[in-house]
């Protein structure tokens, strides 16, 4: 058994106790110093020391193994002019003396950042940084990609290659490709590069852990397993857990980018939460459309700041539904990527004809819900789906949002608090490594509704801002509820798992500003401490 004691460990909104006791890997007991003292027979006592402990919080979308080889990457994240990203490069290939047999591989560059030029970067645009390297740039969002002309010709990209899955490759008015793929055609690069061995992986994973949980994570609802390497994938987190390496509970989201890839997937024996505590199998993840920022996120109508796209349906309605229905068929709950109007309203016409008049009971859900209008929000909470956001999104979102869907659109988007008091089953996440997964940045723009180092009285839509509580909620008993696992975990609870972060500040009473700044003091999953800060 251990005791904690002379905590503010909280509970529920408003309610908190002193002192908890847990034995192996269960809270045991909930209670004040004295009823706690009365119920423990054990040795082991941590004195709290007035310190502030959260349920282990939970990032309900993200891609672990992405972020888990993001991470060594060439930094682009954050680059702010076209030039300083051409020099990035360049300086990079100089240092690593790379040769035109070396690919330059890296993610997170966002035009809409740049203050000399806010182009998404062509070929012309990385020839300078080297015209022999091939250089391959993913935009922020994963769904854009920016090749030079030495990377076209590696890659063998012409203007007569053909894509399987939704998607373009952007051709100037020679019809020669610009150097510039969106959505699906990122596959025919992505299948071509270098892999990393499985050893490699794992390790990239053990290592994230770490950092997971000195964010005070204890689980993630993890979307890597995709199309036709879901087995390759699942089995590395099979084997960590098998070498009892994980520190980090893990539920699987399966990703179809191509559909051509459910029936095999269906055939092989992973139904749907086959598992354990630490790893199981979740939703099918599917794609519906693109993303703001680089406007292939699908609108009702045009683009405010380019009457000439309305973005990009992935797929037709027609496939969708029948991708859904199929999955919903075979009993598995469905997660799908929706962040245009609609994007959103082809997904709900999905779920309506799959379920056909019946309840939610496999908790299907929409991932991101940005760009919505309250005609999407009422039949979301009509049905009960589940909702998976991202309030990080609004510090690149917020200077774009206006010029890309105008003031009406934009006025009844991202409406977290309107979700959540309809009643909209509403978990956070990162979706890492599109950003970072740092929860309080997240809970911090939930609560201000504003970028991380804006004035307060700069905040879009302050009346859709969510309480504390809320936010906290939300990253841990939602995410538990997205995955069924309500009754298990997301709480400090008697019963409950013994997942759970001390704080170093006071989550409930800092300053909304000042919460991105929160960091842990320990952070235990299964009743064993995995992370400590350095005391030194």
């Amino acid at each position: 058994m251990k005791w904690f004691k002379n905590g503010h460990i909280y509970l529920s909104e408003s309610t908190f106790a002193e002192s908890m006791v847990i034995e192996g890997n269960t809270i045991k007991k909930v209670g004040n110093n004295e009823s706690c003292e009365v119920f423990f027979k054990g040795e082991e006592v941590i004195d709290l020391g007035g310190r502030t402990v959260i349920p282990g919080l939970n990032d309900s979308h993200l891609h672990f193994l992405m972020t888990a080889e993001f991470l060594p990457l060439l930094p682009i994240t954050g680059v702010t002019s076209m030039k300083e990203l051409i020099d990035r490069c360049r300086v990079y290939i100089e240092d690593q003396q790379m040769t035109k047999e070396d690919v330059l591989y890296s993610e997170g560059w966002n035009h809409t950042l740049f203050t000399d030029d806010k182009r998404i970067p062509d070929r012309h645009d990385l020839d300078q940084a080297s015209s022999s390297v091939p250089i391959v740039l993913v935009r922020v969002d994963r769904h854009v990609m920016s090749l030079n002309t030495a990377a076209l010709k590696a890659f063998n990209i012409t203007q007569h290659s053909q894509l399987e899955t939704g998607g373009e490759i952007l051709k100037d008015t020679d019809g020669l490709p610009t150097g510039i793929l969106t959505e699906g055609a990122l596959d025919l690069v992505k299948a071509q590069l270098p892999a990393r061995t499985k050893e490699e992986k794992k390790e990239a994973i053990r290592q994230t852990m770490k950092l997971a949980n000195q964010y005070g994570i204890t689980s993630m609802h993890t979307n890597d397993a995709k199309d036709d390497t879901v087995e390759e994938t699942l089995s590395l987190y099979e084997e960590l857990e098998q070498e009892k390496a994980l520190t980090v509970r893990f539920y699987q989201q399966i990703w179809f980018n191509n559909g051509k890839y459910l029936p095999d997937f269906l055939k092989m024996d992973y139904p749907f939460r086959k598992g354990s505590d630490w790893n199981r199998i979740g939703p099918i993840k599917f794609f519906i459309d693109g993303t703001l920022g680089s406007r292939t996120a699908a609108l009702r109508e045009a683009y405010s700041d380019d009457q000439s796209t309305k973005g990009i349906l992935t797929k037709s309605q027609d496939t969708l539904s029948d991708e859904v229905k199929t999955a919903v068929d075979h009993g598995y709950q469905v997660i799908i990527h929706g962040i245009g109007d609609q994007g959103i309203e082809t997904i709900l016409n999905a779920y309506d004809a799959a379920l056909d008049g019946k309840d939610n009971d496999l908790r299907l859900g929409i991932n991101h819900m940005q760009i919505t209008g309250l005609d999407l929000i009422d039949r979301v909470a009509d049905k009960g789906y589940l909702t998976y956001v991202q309030p990080i999104f609004l510090e690149d979102d917020i200077p774009i949002l206006f010029d890309r869907v105008g003031e009406e659109r934009a006025k009844t988007s991202y409406l977290f608090k309107t979700m959540k008091d309809k009643g909209v089953h509403q978990s956070f996440s990162s979706d890492a490594p599109i950003v970072s997964f740092d929860p309080f940045e997240n809970i911090q723009c939930a609560v201000t509704r504003n970028r991380l180092n804006e004035p307060l009285e700069k905040a879009y839509l302050p009346n859709e801002a969510m309480s504390i509580y809320e936010a906290v909620d939300a990253y841990t008993y939602e995410s538990a509820y997205a995955s069924f696992d309500e009754d298990v975990k997301g709480r400090i609870k008697e019963g409950f798992l013994a997942d759970f972060a001390i704080l170093n500040q006071d989550i409930f009473s800092v300053t909304p500003s000042e919460i991105k700044n929160i960091t842990v003091h320990s952070t235990y999953v299964d009743g064993i401490k995995v992370y400590e800060e350095d005391k030194g």
